[in-house]
Parts: C-alpha cells; sequence; structure tokens
C-alpha cells in the first residue's frame, strides 16, 4: 500500500517528485507562492492549495497520511527567523505543523531545512514540540556533489523524525561518493537567448579554455569545476569558450529535475530563486525510499507478531484441553506436564520458507539452553522430513509442523479454523500427519462454532456496542473464511475516533476457487476490505459511498464486504451496482442473517463457504442493468 504524504512548502515540485518516485503518493500540497502553485499544476498536479487556506481550514477534513514533509527553505525560513521580525508568522508556522501531528499523527516527519534553522529559537522550539509527542529525530548535512555526482556546491541538512510507537530507527541512506559528471553533461547544446549571454567580462578572471564554470568569489568570477548556488551572483558557464549565465534549464539539471519539466522564465530572477531553494531529486528520493523501507519493516514486524502471539495463544488454547499445570518459562514458551514427564515446548510461525532449516537450527541451539530430554519445537510452517530427522539427530529436539498441528486440531474446529486462517497458502492438498511423540489422546467436544449465532444475537444495536459486534464478526469471518483469506489485519483508530475501513483480509496463495479466482482476475484484486454497521436499521448508500473511497485498484483493493445487522437498504444495492457499473468496484452487503448461514455451511460442512460469495456474485453480474 502507498504511503500518504502531505507536503507544506511544496515549491515547483521537486519535493513532491522525490517522494513519487519512491512510490508514495502525496494526497496534499500547500505552497503560499502562486506562481509556484501555477507551475506545480502544469508539471505535478491540481491537487495543491494555497498555504493561507490551511492556516483557516479545518483539519479534521484533512486526509489520513502516513508522513509529514516539510520544505523551511521555500515555506517557513524567513517566518521563522529573527531577521524577519514575524513573531506572529513563526507561531503560525509551529502551531499548524503541532496541529497536524495532533489530528493525524504522521508516522514520520521530513524537514528540508537551511543549515542556519538549527540555531532559531522557534525551531528549536518546534523540535522540542514533536519530541513532547513522541517523536524521535535526527537530522544529516548532506553534500549534493557527493550524493549524485552533480558539479554543484550544494550541501543542505535533512531532518526525519520517526514516531516511538514504530519501535523502529530510522537510518538515512548510505551516500557512497559518485564520480562527478563533466560540466558537457550538464550544459545545453543549443543557441541560448540574449539574457544568458549578457555578462560583463570585466570581473571575469580566466585562465584556461577548457569548458567550465565561474563563481563569484573575491570580488570576481574565478574558474571553478563545481557551480554553486549564489543567489545575488549567478553563476557563468564557459561553452565552446564563449561565457554566459548559468541557464535555468541547466541549473534545473543540477537539481535532478527532467527536461520535460516545464520551467517559467518570464520573470528569471524569480525561477532562478525557486531552482536554488529546491531541494535535490535524486537525493530526495533517496531518504523518501528509506523511509518507506522503515514503514515497511515496521508493518512486517507488528504483523510477524500479532501472528506469532495468536499462533501461541491457540497452542495455549489447544494444551489447556490436554494437560494440568501449565507453565510459561523463561526459556520457552510453555511447560507442561503430561503422563509425569514435563514436556517444553518452543513456538515458531516463520513469514515464508526463506532460510527455514537456518531459523529452525538456530531456535534448536536456542532450546538446547533447557538441558531436558523432553523438548518439542513447534513451527507454524511446512517443515521437510529431512530437516525434522536431522534436527533431531543432531539435538534431539522432536519438531511439530503445520501437517502435524491440523491433525491435533482437527477435534477443535474453532481452533483448527482460526489457525488456518493465520496462514498465507491453502491447505487444501496438505495431508495431515501424526506427531512424533505422541502426547495426546484425542478428545472429542462440542464445537464452539454453535455458540456464535447466540453471541451475536446478544450484543445491542447501536454505536456503544460497534467494539464487540466487530470483535465477533472478525471471529466468524475467520472460521468461515480462514481457508481462503490470511492477514486479517485490523484497521487501527485513531486518537479522534476517525479511521478508515475495519478490516484488510489478503486472498491466500494457491486457493482454486471461482468467487476468489474471479475476484483476483477479474477485478484486480489481491486484498478484501471489511466493514461492520453495528446500526439497528439498514445500511443507506451513504455508507456504500464511504466504503468504496477506500477501494483503489493499484493498491489490488478493489473489493469491499459490508456486514451490518439488518443488511443493506434498497437505496445501498442501487448504490453498489452503481459503484460496479461506473468504477468497476465491487460492495458485497451481508447481514447478520447471512453470517448464521455461513455459520451453518461450515457447520454442516457440505459444501465450501465461499459457494455462498459466488452466488452472490452471479445474482448482481447476471441482474445488472446499463
Amino acid at each position: 500500500m502507498e504511503n500518504k504524504v502531505i507536503i507544506l512548502g511544496a515549491g515547483i515540485g521537486a519535493m513532491t517528485m522525490g517522494f513519487e518516485n519512491a512510490g508514495c503518493s502525496v494526497v496534499a500540497a500547500y505552497e503560499k507562492d502562486r506562481r509556484a502553485i501555477e507551475l506545480y499544476k502544469k508539471n505535478i498536479s491540481d491537487e495543491i492549495n494555497e498555504l493561507d487556506q490551511l492556516w483557516a481550514s479545518n483539519l479534521e477534513d484533512m486526509p489520513d497520511i502516513d508522513i509529514l514533509a516539510c520544505d523551511f527553505y521555500r515555506a517557513f525560513y524567513r517566518d521563522l527567523s529573527i531577521a524577519g521580525r514575524k513573531q506572529k508568522n513563526a507561531r503560525d508556522v509551529n502551531n499548524v505543523i503541532k496541529l497536524i501531528l495532533d489530528y493525524r499523527m504522521p508516522k514520520i516527519i521530513c524537514f528540508f531545512i537551511p543549515q542556519a534553522c538549527l540555531k532559531l529559537k522557534q525551531f528549536v522550539q518546534l523540535l522540542d514540540d514533536i519530541n513532547s509527542r513522541g517523536y524521535n529525530y535526527k537530522y544529516k548535512l548532506i553534500s549534493t556533489e557527493q550524493a549524485t555526482g552533480l558539479p554543484i556546491v550544494e550541501k543542505r541538512v535533512y531532518l526525519v523524525a520517526i514516531h516511538r510507537s514504530l519501535d523502529d530507527a530510522f537510518e538515512f541512506p548510505y551516500f557512497d561518493e559518485k564520480k562527478m559528471l563533466s560540466p558537457e553533461e550538464i550544459l545545453e547544446n543549443k543557441p541560448v537567448e540574449e539574457f544568458y549571454r549578457n555578462v560583463n567580462h570585466n570581473y571575469v578572471s580566466e585562465i584556461s579554455t577548457k569548458d567550465t564554470f565561474f563563481c563569484w568569489k573575491q570580488n570576481k568570477y574565478i574558474e571553478s569545476d563545481l557551480a554553486d548556488t549564489n543567489l545575488i551572483k549567478i553563476p557563468l558557464v564557459r561553452n565552446k569558450k564563449v561565457i554566459r549565465k548559468i541557464t535555468h534549464r541547466e541549473l534545473a539539471r543540477l537539481k535532478n529535475l527532467p527536461d520535460d519539466y516545464r520551467l517559467d522564465t518570464r520573470n528569471k530572477a524569480w525561477m532562478y530563486r525557486q531552482l536554488m531553494y529546491a531541494p535535490n531529486i535524486k537525493i530526495m528520493e533517496q531518504i523518501a525510499s528509506e523511509i518507506g523501507n522503515t514503514l515497511k519493516r515496521n508493518i512486517l514486524q507488528k504483523s510477524n507478531m500479532m501472528r506469532g502471539q495468536t499462533f501461541a495463544e491457540l497452542f495455549r488454547r489447544y494444551l489447556i484441553t490436554k494437560c494440568k499445570n501449565i507453565a510459561e518459562e523463561k526459556l520457552c514458551d510453555f511447560k507442561c506436564n503430561v503422563d509425569g514427564k514435563d514436556i517444553c515446548f518452543e513456538l515458531k510461525i516463520y513469514n515464508s520458507d526463506y532460510a527455514i532449516e537456518k531459523n529452525i537450527k538456530r531456535a534448536c541451539e536456542r532450546l538446547l539452553r533447557l538441558k531436558g530430554d523432553n523438548l518439542i519445537l513447534v513451527i507454524g510452517n511446512i517443515v521437510s522430513k529431512e530437516i525434522k530427522a536431522n534436527c533431531f539427530e543432531t539435538y534431539g529436539i522432536n519438531i511439530w509442523d503445520v501437517k502435524n498441528l491440523l491433525w491435533l486440531f482437527e477435534e477443535y474446529s474453532d481452533i483448527k479454523n482460526e489457525f488456518i486462517s493465520l496462514l498465507t497458502y491453502s491447505v487444501d492438498d496438505l495431508q495431515l500427519e501424526i506427531p512424533e511423540p505422541q502426547l495426546f489422546e484425542e478428545k472429542q467436544i462440542e464445537k464452539r462454532e454453535r455458540t456464535w449465532e447466540e453471541q451475536l444475537k446478544d450484543i445491542q444495536p447501536g454505536k456503544e456496542f460497534f467494539k464487540e459486534y466487530e470483535k465477533i464478526c472478525t471471529e466468524i469471518l475467520k472460521n468461515v473464511l480462514g481457508e481462503y483469506l490470511s492477514l486479517w489485519a485490523v484497521q487501527e483508530h485513531s486518537n479522534d475516533g476517525l479511521y478508515c475501513f475495519d478490516l484488510c483480509c489478503k486472498i491466500k496463495n494457491g486457493v482454486n476457487q471461482d468467487f476468489f479466482n474471479t475476484i483476483q482476475n477479474y477485478f484486480n484484486t489481491k486484498y478484501i476490505v471489511f466493514e461492520f454497521k453495528n446500526y439497528k436499521e439498514k445500511i443507506t448508500q451513504r455508507e456504500i459511498y464511504t466504503t468504496e473511497k477506500y477501494l483503489y485498484k493499484k493498491a489490488l483493493r478493489s473489493v469491499a464486504i459490508i456486514v451490518s445487522r439488518e443488511g443493506a437498504s434498497r437505496n445501498a444495492l442501487s448504490a453498489t451496482k452503481g459503484c460496479l457499473r461506473e468504477n468497476g468496484k465491487l460492495i458485497l452487503c451481508l447481514s447478520d442473517k447471512d453470517l448464521n448461514e455461513l455459520i451453518r455451511i461450515k457447520e454442516k460442512d457440505e459444501q465450501p463457504t465461499a459457494e455462498f460469495f459466488e452466488a452472490m456474485l452471479d445474482d448482481i453480474l447476471i441482474h445488472l442493468e446499463k
């Protein structure tokens, strides 16, 4: 999923291009220079607003974001500086940033700042406010010449703050020193207009005839291998023995702006200023990529942690039915007594089978510290017989894998179905295997899913009970669709009570069923969004259009299922057809009655539960009018 970014001080779009080149989505941009806004719209997007609108706007209407980015060169440095004497503006700057943090709590903040900004009292106060809101920050002075190989003397400070809830430390990308480009690779080949040729040669000191730059130093222009960013005395170049001003296009190339970027040179001093102030796009792109990697690592860590915790809880529930005196140990997950023997269980579930043998051996070596004779490593993945045999021979440790766990959980359908929902692949073709050693006797118990209908009925409709409704609906869906869907990523609610969709699931690899094949192949979806509405009345078209906003084909997310107490009204069903007909987005609506029917289908095990959705889809498509 794309990381969403808001940019303050968007300028002519260099920061936006850097983030978007890194795969982020800039959902809103703000700029105070109207001419820069026109240029941004011409080259980037119409999604840019005047900065003054942000001061006066209702921040509750601002979209959810992952990253807040700000260019202090263009937007706020003058307002913050003491020389500017604009204390009110400085307060406005700090306040609006703090309000964005309070209302939208982005995971990461990225600032592009002049080095002098670090010494300004107002900016230091802003950093203190950011830190007090749970962010740790670091900054780095980056040389454009070393990082990109472009022939320009330019050092800029980039600051990144990461929220402590991510439990991850951001590191700036490593910029290995690049081979410097020659002036010929930057300079224009075509003749330039008279403005650039208008140079006072009395202030130019020539010592060679090569193509090179001239920079202002000690009251004259002297030859230099690198251009500088002197706004008062624009750098000169010698190209084919002709000395002239550096052109705006050449300066744009030193910022990594593409040649098809349309510049506005009607006011040449203004255009020079915009280019001088702009961040280098390639550097911005690499920093944005590392920000994205930090967010991906965090998502993966949280996902793995949640899967591990759920796996451990399921196995604990199983152990409770089989033995007494279960204890959690420091050196292993569970210890229990079976027929007078102490058995130690260590649990592991890996995100993929990559390097699984190495990971299992590492886990065995740690487990050996217990120095016991009854050690069992329980793996929530498929493990080959060769690896099992090797680990028992080398370490004396038995391994139970997915095939063994499915055999163990067979008598407890609620545990089995929830375990299957954790897996990222279909288990239809797996042959169940009796674990070695076989510790427990089989025991038949009443199926717990029969009580879900009663639990669902006991929850009262209304906003105050929405969490209970969401929880039981999620449990039911895990039970009836766990063999087809994985991930089960419940969305976190924000502090102000606003949230996006309630649940997102991923279609498992290897699923071979008509409904899921159809939505993957023809609706271009890999993820299904779920929303739960604990309303007393039927949902209306308003809920349909709200859910539609969360569906994005580019994110492989174009199918949603809305679960509500009484199902959808006639107008809501008409709205779902409109979303399908006009935008190709599929929204299915379920009621409590439908959930109960799915529970009965699963309990009887006479047909796949996915056929229920297949019938719904057939009905919609057959009766879809033009």
